[in-house]
């Protein structure tokens, strides 16, 4: 196998299985990542390839002269948690998140919780291109084998008050989180409907991703159990989305308000820096500037996003897809900790989370993908932005090229996960955001035509 570079994203690696990456391939990206000789932990999602990347992985930390532990197979925020808690230099998760079930790849993280940045992963990319054709000796020695589940739970239990038992409908989606959210929520003694929640690495039933349509079983049992709320995990448990007792599907800018007006109503602190994502909704500048929060704009990403919290020392970071960063209790974006933190806000209320949500705008908002493939995706997006720039008078090319127009806005950017473009549309009304749909992906439809 030919080293491929366009697995080397903008805040990961991923790529198909036995096509893209192999053994070979993070054998290789081990023996780059160890050669200061520090301490890694390694931990995999439920992808039946992840024991074996795993395993190779590791072969070529240690073959560098590195220490590693290895945490087994576990959602993402177990295995951050266990690298915080194993005091290693770096943690290493091996998924391909919200993926299909022949993708895998690999999160790389400092002490903190910290992702690589993009510019480390390409001089990742750019060493180990420069020695794939060289022929190294691997060689594995005893690997330590730590379990954190206990503690991790019982940290969870130090840094929420939930005293009364509400009625959880929790979809898994037959990943990672099967294995642990259940047992939390349980331990909170709230009371849990499970919904795939069986461990499946082909994704068969619901498949990886938090998609509308992907949990309209999970929005259907909502409704008919009469639950508090629901919520639905992606495949490694770093996203969650959350559905109200009205059975409405509330992605992340949706609950970065919830979370939002929480937290400023119990923050004394002057800095109420608050980060969003470039796709985020106008509602949460409507809905949190008034109460003293400073909103600032990244791209969209979840290394931007827990990068920025970081560096701003935010309160609170939000990205429409599901991915929440709530510093006061990880600085990275452990997705349990968003259900969670909803019990604690409808029990605190004394509402239903649909009386919290109407309190606040929802406007019409959809997020559209195309296929393109990784060679021209970049190229379509600077020929729309020099075009656009002659059209439109108020533009941001912050991620993409994003147009405002009164009545919303337009964001068309390339996925930094996957070979596509992906086109976000909000507006104030449903007419308004049907033109605005309807124009902008003829536009789209024509660029990527053959």
């Amino acid at each position: 196998m030919n080293i491929n570079p366009f697995i080397f994203r903008a805040y990961d690696i991923r790529g198909i299985y036995g096509k893209d990456l192999n053994e070979e391939v993070f054998q290789k990206i081990g023996f780059i990542l160890g050669k200061n000789k520090e301490k890694f932990l390694v931990g995999n999602d439920i992808r039946e390839s992840g024991g074996k990347l795993a395993f190779a992985l590791i072969q070529g930390l240690q073959s560098a002269g590195a220490k590693v532990v290895y945490s087994g197979t576990n959602s993402f925020g177990q295995c951050l948690f266990a690298g915080l808690a194993s005091k290693t230099d770096k943690t290493l998760f091996i998924t391909a998140s919200h993926l299909p079930s022949d993708w895998n790849g690999l999160k790389m993280y400092f002490s903190d919780g910290e992702p690589f940045s993009q510019q480390i992963i390409e001089k990742l990319r750019d060493e180990i291109v420069a020695i794939w054709g060289k022929k190294i000796r691997f060689k594995v020695s005893k690997i330590k084998k730590v379990n954190f589940k206990r503690e991790y739970i019982k940290s969870l239990f130090s840094k929420f008050f939930i005293n009364k038992p509400l009625k959880v409908v929790v979809d898994c989606g037959d990943g990672s989180m099967s294995l642990v959210a259940p047992e939390i929520f349980k331990k909170f003694q709230l009371k849990t409907i499970e919904v795939f929640c069986k461990i499946d690495p082909s994704f068969k039933k619901r498949g990886a991703d938090v998609t509308f349509e992907a949990i309209k079983v999970l929005r259907e049992k909502v409704r008919k159990e009469k639950a508090d709320f629901g919520v639905a995990f992606d495949g490694d448990g770093d996203r969650a989305i959350i559905i109200d007792d009205k059975g409405r599907y509330l992605i992340g800018d949706k609950i970065g308000v919830v979370l939002g007006k929480d937290i400023l109503s119990n923050f004394r602190n002057k800095n109420k820096k608050i980060i969003k994502t470039v796709s985020c909704s106008m509602s949460i500048e409507e809905q949190l500037k008034p109460l003293g929060a400073q909103i600032i704009e990244i791209p969209v990403g979840h290394t931007f996003l827990i990068s920025a919290c970081k560096k701003q020392k935010a309160i609170l970071g939000i990205e429409e897809t599901g991915h929440m960063v709530m510093p006061n209790y990880f600085l990275f974006d452990d997705a349990v900790l968003i259900p969670l933190k909803i019990a604690e806000i409808i029990i605190k209320e004394n509402k239903k989370l649909s009386e919290i949500v109407d309190q606040f705008k929802i406007y019409p908002f959809e997020e559209l993908t195309f296929n393109c493939p990784d060679q021209k995706k970049f190229e379509v997006i600077e020929g729309l932005k020099k075009e656009f720039k002659k059209k439109y008078q108020k533009i941001n090319f912050l991620d993409g090229v994003k147009v405002y127009f009164d009545f919303g806005w337009v964001l068309i950017r390339v996925s930094n996960t996957s070979p596509t473009i992906r086109l976000y549309v909000e507006a104030k009304t449903e007419k308004k955001f049907k033109l605005l749909k309807d124009k902008f992906s003829k536009i789209l439809t024509e660029k990527l035509a053959p």
